[in-house]
């Protein structure tokens, strides 16, 4: 084919010594070798081997656009500064990545924080304890007549019950819908613990109302007219985040207690936490924050604001498509959540034999017709959880045939809910179509020997928590020879399966340390003395917790190649704690906490001890402390964060 004259004229230009000269000079050109922000004189575990023996100590780091560009040692690192690089010198702290809690719901727990009730009254939840039926529901019954006295009529009145084991012996016996409806009948009222709840006649038609629909069958242990149902999160979570916050216009300050509990998991070390969001206003806030550039953490999430109160679960999540992935840096999504297959406290589902009235405890969810565990019978079994088998069977069957990558966050405390989800998810889909979809569980409270080798087997992650609940009713309950399955740490470790941390954060209370919890893991005792499980299962050392507070996580959160350890190309998500982190007794560990947090090369708080200065958010008197004693251009907030009212951007209304 002959050229044309200008085809002539293009092909002598672009192959000209001039043009190729250009071209050689920009392909060759590197970017600039040194830093906006460098970190000198620390002791950085870097967290970046899976190995706990070859995890490398470095001494510096340095980072350019949210990112790390190197780390080496001190005289490696100084090559980096130029005279506009910020140094920050650790002063021989200990330097570790960012921490990312696994389980952590933040949306929710925010409003129980005191500071955060103070702020939105309307959100108070009255708590109830008591070691007999009898003194639990006097007790009850008199709190909620004293708050329906204090308060406008049709004000929400919530109240919490515990111990669950005393608890659940009151809902629907001696707590009903008539009797709350005998104290506070001019005021929605909501009583309920781990293992179920109970609701009042106006609570019921608040919530139909809201949603605009009748609540299915399934929710009733008995029927509507008892009140009682068998399900305690969709109700508890979503009648303060959704109804409460709707009514009585605390939007904004629900939004602003959110913001400000995730400044307080900042403050100990936490940049990354993973929830799955069961209501509305929950996904609504963060995506407003997130917006806004105000998130103060990262926050993975699994979407479960189509299931509460849906009469049609499954046209629903057949209709959503692929969100894994989908957000931004600071919020993501990680897949559509399953949700709590049973419960916690004694509401576990599980094939440990006890007499019937244990057992009628359980929640057990019924199983699908494949599904085959003898152990799950007519005792065990709640209808509530008919519901949340639809839910995971509809999502199971959407990733078998490729529809959905992502099935995050089972809430399986016992070993019969995870044996359902197992078996299920291989009867419709090959183990390696599971290892890519990076299944994960909640909690790890009950996990039998056979089913470790096959979580190593699938790539399935567990999102462990430490209490000393399991092990007391296993004691009481069951039968001590099933200690070894409480929460079998190092047996998952040494099988390969990986591992994590969770629940270290501030979630229902303000923590001082990160590794509050960890001293458990280490000694197998908890703060006051009692043990959970049996000792051959404590974490083996320290830098193994670690990794499960950090490299571990990043995982089953989809960014294992972003976050969680400190390497070159990876976002500047690091913390400087207040001593060292490798030396001490175990038992001292909780003395560790972060006096710098920085997310994405951001400082989001930082204490005197380095540089003089101050940022953080005083969580006793909800007031910002700010001291630039040194100047620094790396806070992301340069004075009091200001958040937008919540309609700004939506709908164009301020």
């Amino acid at each position: 084919m002959r050229r044309t004259y200008f085809q002539n004229r293009l092909f002598l230009f672009f192959f000209s010594p001039l043009f190729l000269a250009c071209f050689h000079n920009v392909a060759i050109s590197a970017p600039s070798p040194y830093a906006d922000i460098v970190i000198i004189n620390g002791k950085v575990i870097t967290a970046d081997n899976d190995d706990p023996e070859q995890v490398t100590i470095a001494e510096a780091v340095a980072i350019r656009n949210s990112r790390i560009i190197d780390v080496g040692s001190n005289q490696e690192i100084q090559q980096r500064v130029a005279n506009w690089t910020e140094v920050i010198d650790a002063r021989g702290n200990t330097v570790i990545p960012g921490l990312i809690d696994t389980h952590n719901h933040i949306f929710e727990t925010a409003l129980g924080f005191d500071w955060v009730v103070k702020r939105i009254p309307e959100m108070l939840e009255i708590s109830v304890r008591a070691d007999s039926v009898d003194v639990m529901t006097r007790n009850m019954e008199r709190a909620v007549a004293a708050r329906a006295s204090q308060i406008p009529q049709g004000q929400w009145i919530m109240v919490d019950i515990r111990p669950p084991a005393v608890a659940v012996e009151t809902l629907g016996k001696t707590i009903t819908r008539a009797s709350l409806d005998a104290v506070a009948p001019n005021h929605p009222v909501f009583v309920s613990t781990r293992g179920g709840s109970v609701l009042n006649t106006l609570a019921i038609e608040s919530v139909e109302g809201f949603y605009g629909n009748q609540l299915a069958d399934a929710y009733w242990k008995v029927d509507r007219d008892l009140g009682w149902s068998g399900d305690y999160t969709d109700f508890g979570r979503c009648i303060k985040i959704d109804i409460i916050n709707n009514t009585f216009d605390t939007l904004d300050k629900y939004i602003q207690g959110y913001f400000e509990v995730m400044q307080a998991n900042a403050q100990i070390g936490v940049t990354t936490h993973k929830s799955h969001i069961q209501c509305e206003m929950g996904f609504s806030a963060s995506n407003h924050l997130d917006r806004n550039d105000m998130m103060p953490i990262r926050m993975a999430y699994g979407h479960r604001w189509m299931q509460p109160f849906n009469p049609r679960i499954k046209e629903t999540y057949r209709r959503i498509g692929d969100w894994t992935g989908h957000g931004s840096e600071f919020l993501w999504s990680i897949g559509s959540s399953t949700g709590g297959q049973d419960a916690g406290g004694v509401a576990w589902c599980t094939s440990m034999p006890s007499s019937d009235d244990v057992k009628q405890r359980e929640l057990c969810p019924p199983p699908p017709d494949s599904v085959d565990i003898p152990t799950i019978n007519d005792i065990n079994t709640s209808k509530i959880k008919i519901r949340r088998v639809e839910h995971f069977t509809t999502l199971a069957d959407l990733a078998a045939e490729g529809r959905i990558t992502g099935v995050p966050g089972w809430h399986t405390a016992g070993d019969n809910a995870l044996e359902m989800q197992f078996q299920y998810f291989r009867n419709v889909m090959s183990d390696e179509r599971l290892r890519s979809l990076r299944i994960a569980s909640d909690h790890c409270h009950l996990v039998r020997p056979e089913q470790i080798a096959l979580a190593a087997r699938l790539g399935h992650t567990f999102s462990c928590d430490i209490t000393s609940t399991p092990t007391n009713v296993i004691k009481n309950d069951y039968g001590e020879e099933y200690l070894a399955w409480t929460t079998p740490l190092a047996s998952m470790l040494k099988a390969g399966v990986n591992t994590v941390i969770s629940e270290f954060g501030s979630q229902r209370e303000v923590r001082s340390s990160p590794f509050e919890d960890g001293v458990v893991w280490l000694t197998g005792y908890t703060p006051d003395g009692e043990p959970w499980g049996v000792p051959e299962e404590v974490v083996p050392d320290r830098m193994t917790l670690l990794l499960m507070m950090t490299r571990y996580g990043a995982y089953p959160l989809w960014k294992e190649n972003e976050l969680g350890s400190i390497e070159a190309g990876k976002f500047a998500d690091i913390v400087i704690l207040n001593g060292d982190y490798m030396e001490g007794p175990n038992e001292e560990l909780d003395k560790l906490t972060s006096i710098m947090t920085m997310i994405s090369g951001d400082v989001v708080y930082e204490q005197p001890q380095l540089r003089g200065n101050t940022l953080r958010f005083n969580t006793e008197s909800a007031q910002w402390e700010i001291d630039k004693s040194t100047p620094t251009e790396i806070w992301r907030w340069n004075g009091e964060p200001q958040l937008p009212p919540f309609l700004s951007g939506a709908g164009g209304l301020n």
